[in-house]
């Protein structure tokens, strides 16, 4: 219940700036958002976890995309790796930072109390390929709350987006939610915790011939 009441919390801020959701190489793909408030992106299939519903798409420029695939889409095990697929997709969304050496932050509370933090945002230890991601002790079952660290390559203030880098060229751009302390503060090579509802994927369609 909580997570749904977050989701739609965040879901009226998704529209700002997301024309602009990743900062790179002008000639790559820029995700749309449509009528219903999703993101649409072409990509390549880079990992998928059937039994826990989550994908890694990669789309042109390097743009990342790691997203838990809602229970109204279908057939995933018919997906393959490195295969084209197009997704429509909630933006996965900050709801509190703080720089590796800090306290916790979220907009509802600021600075948390240890005792009632609910989530303990020390460094995670569990590393994915590109950024440090893990499931926050004491936070929901169903990953669709995660913990993000990494290093800021680059920060868009006024779209509230801060990105990570990656091998290969991939980029990772997280939203920062409205009323989240710290944003302001933040700079390029700034290391970051990131508390995040994660992008939800709710239509995918196979590029096959």
């Amino acid at each position: 219940m909580f997570m749904q009441v977050l989701f739609a919390a965040v879901k009226g801020v998704l529209a700002v700036g997301v024309a602009m959701l990743f900062i790179g190489d002008a000639k790559a793909q820029v995700p749309i958002e449509d009528e219903s408030g999703t993101i649409t992106m072409t990509g390549t299939v880079e990992e998928i976890e059937v039994p826990e519903r989550l994908i890694t798409v990669i789309g042109l420029g390097g743009n990342t995309i790691a997203a838990v695939i809602s229970p109204d889409v279908k057939d995933i095990k018919e997906i393959k790796l490195k295969e084209t697929v197009t997704i429509q997709f909630t933006q996965e969304v900050a709801t509190a930072l703080r720089q590796s050496d800090e306290a916790p932050q979220t907009k509802e509370e600021g600075l948390v109390n240890e005792e009632e933090a609910g989530m303990d945002m020390n460094a995670p230890t569990v590393a994915e390929q590109d950024w440090v991601e893990s499931t926050p002790s004491g936070g929901e079952s169903d990953l669709t709350t995660i913990e993000v660290t990494d290093t800021i390559s680059a920060i868009n203030r006024q779209q509230r987006l801060v990105t990570f880098a990656g091998t290969g060229g991939k980029t990772r751009t997280i939203y920062i939610a409205p009323g989240v302390p710290g944003f302001d503060g933040l700079e390029v090579g700034d290391e970051v915790v990131l508390e995040v509802t994660r992008a939800v994927v709710v239509n995918i369609t196979l590029k096959r011939a």
